[in-house]
C-alpha cells in the first residue's frame, strides 16, 4: 500500500494532460545537447512549448532535467540545455510541457501535508510500557539498521531485526553478534534516569540466545554492578512472564546510572526486546518518535496482563500532553509495567528508509484510489501557487474556471476516497 514519488508524478502528469514518455532511438549529440526519438517525428515542431523540459528516466543521466529549446520533427531530435553527457540510444525519457518534473514533485510533497486529515497515516503503537524509565525499551528507533538511536553499543555488532520469530514487542528487536560486548542506556543517553538515584529498580529484558553463559543484564551506579542470571542459551525466547531480570538499589549519590545488556561470547547470537526499568512512578513518556500529528494520540489504552492480547484493553483518561516536546504524562493511578496501545493519526510524507525524502524512489503510504485525492490536491497547488501570471480579463476568467474545476474535483475525490478521521481526543479526567 505504497506509491513512489515517481509513480505519483506520472499519475499527476496524466491527470493534468501533461504526459509524454519515450525511448531514444539513437544516441544524441556528444555534448548531451540533443535527445533523439523517431516517435517525435509525428509531433509538430511547435508541440514544444516555451516552458517544455525533458527528464531522463534511465541510464547514466537518470533524473536529469533540462529545458527544451526546439524540436526537429524531420529527425525526431530535441535540442536541450546540455545534459551531463551524451544521451545514449535506448534511454527512457519524459517530456513535461506545462510544469517541470521538479515542480510536480514539489506540488506532490506539499499536497501530502495539505490533504491531512482527509488522508493520513494510521498509527497503532504497542512499543511503550507504562512507567518504564527506559527510552525506546522496545528497540524501535534506529539511526541506521546497525545503530540504535537511544542506546550505546560497545564492541558487538547490532542489527535491526524485523523477522517475526525474532522480535516480541513492537515491530523490531535488536540482534547482538560478532564480538563480545554490550548495549547500554545511561544518563548520557536519557537524562531522566538520574531521577532513579536512591531508588530500588527492576531491569528486565525479553531475550533469545543460542549460547550458554552469553546473554545477561547488569545495573551499575558508579560503585556497584549487579548482574542477572544468564540466559539458558537454548535458542529460545524467555517466557513472557519470566524475562531476564536483575534488581538493585541505586546509590543516593551515584556517579553513574547505567542499564546494560551484556553479550559475553563472540560466537553467540542474541536477540533482545522489551527492555524495562520499573521503579518509582514515571509519568513522563516520550512519544515524539511515533509520528503523531501534534504529538497527540486519539486514544491510549492499557493491557490487562502482559502479552495477554485479551480485548478490550482499558482506555486511560486524564493524560496530559507536552505537544511541543513530544511527551505524555500518565496519571500516577495508571498501573505500572503494562503495555500501552497508542492510537492516532499522523501526516503523510514521502519517505526513504523512514526519513522524509525528495528522491523519486521515496514512497508514501497510500495507493489508488486514494492517490487521486493527493494528485488532485497537487494539481490545485500547481494552478494556484505556481501559475500566477498577469492575465488579461478574458484569460483571468478562463484561469478561474480551471481553478474551480480542480477545486470541485478535489471535493469529489475527498468525498469518495477520503479516510475516516477518528473522534478528537477528549480529557475526561482520571477514571
Amino acid at each position: 500500500m505504497t506509491t513512489t514519488l515517481e509513480n505519483s508524478e506520472v499519475e499527476l502528469s496524466k491527470q493534468i494532460g501533461d504526459y509524454w514518455s519515450g525511448t531514444t532511438t539513437s544516441a544524441g549529440a556528444a555534448g548531451g545537447t540533443t535527445v533523439v526519438d523517431t516517435a517525435l517525428m509525428a509531433k509538430a515542431n511547435d508541440w514544444i512549448s516555451d516552458d517544455a523540459h525533458d527528464m531522463i528516466t534511465s541510464g547514466t543521466y537518470d533524473g536529469e532535467e533540462r529545458k527544451i529549446s526546439s524540436l526537429d520533427n524531420s529527425t525526431g531530435a530535441m535540442t536541450v540545455l546540455a545534459h551531463g553527457g551524451q544521451i545514449a540510444s535506448a534511454v527512457t525519457y519524459r517530456v513535461h510541457r506545462l510544469f517541470t518534473a521538479s515542480e510536480k514533485r514539489r506540488a506532490l510533497i506539499y499536497a501530502a501535508r495539505q490533504v491531512y486529515p482527509e488522508l493520513h497515516k494510521v498509527i497503532r503503537d504497542e512499543s511503550i510500557v507504562s512507567h518504564n524509565w527506559l527510552k525506546d525499551g522496545s528497540f524501535e528507533v534506529w539511526t541506521s539498521s546497525s545503530a540504535l538511536t537511544n542506546w550505546t553499543t560497545a564492541t558487538s555488532t547490532i542489527a535491526q531485526t524485523t523477522t517475526s520469530l525474532y522480535f516480541k514487542h513492537g515491530a523490531t528487536s535488536c540482534k547482538i553478534s560478532t564480538a563480545a560486548g554490550s548495549i547500554a542506556q545511561g544518563i548520557s543517553n536519557w537524562d531522566d534516569l538520574k531521577r532513579l538515584a536512591g531508588h530500588t529498580v527492576t531491569f528486565t529484558v525479553q531475550g533469545y540466545c543460542d549460547t550458554a553463559s552469553c546473554l545477561r543484564l547488569s545495573i551499575y551506579d558508579g560503585t556497584t554492578t549487579t548482574y542477572s542470571d544468564y540466559h539458558d542459551g537454548d535458542s529460545a525466547w524467555t517466557e513472557d512472564n519470566a524475562p531476564l531480570e536483575v534488581q538493585a538499589t541505586i546509590d543516593e549519590n551515584p556517579t553513574e546510572i547505567t542499564f546494560k545488556i551484556l553479550h559475553a561470547v563472540a560466537a553467540g547470537t542474541s536477540y533482545v526486546d522489551d527492555a524495562r526499568v520499573i521503579g518509582p512512578d514515571n509519568p513522563r513518556i516520550y512519544i515524539g518518535n511515533l509520528g503523531l500529528a501534534q504529538n497527540t494520540p486519539h486514544q491510549v489504552l492499557i493491557e490487562h496482563s502482559n502479552y495477554s492480547n485479551k480485548e478490550p484493553w482499558t482506555l486511560i483518561h486524564g493524560i496530559k500532553y507536552d505537544t511541543k516536546n513530544g511527551y505524555m504524562y500518565l496519571p500516577n493511578a495508571v498501573a505500572r509495567d503494562y503495555r500501552l496501545r497508542i492510537l492516532g493519526i499522523g501526516y503523510l510524507d514521502y519517505l526513504a528508509s523512514g526519513v522524509s525524502s525528495t528522491a523519486w524512489t521515496a514512497t508514501i503510504d497510500i495507493d489508488s484510489p486514494q492517490l487521486d485525492v493527493l494528485v488532485v490536491q497537487a494539481a490545485l497547488y500547481l494552478y494556484t501557487e505556481m501559475s500566477m501570471p498577469n492575465f488579461t480579463v478574458g484569460d483571468r476568467t478562463k484561469y478561474q474556471e480551471v481553478i474551480g474545476f480542480w477545486d470541485s474535483k478535489l471535493k469529489r475525490a475527498i468525498n469518495k476516497y477520503g479516510m475516516e478521521v477518528p473522534p478528537a481526543p477528549v480529557d475526561w479526567g482520571i477514571t
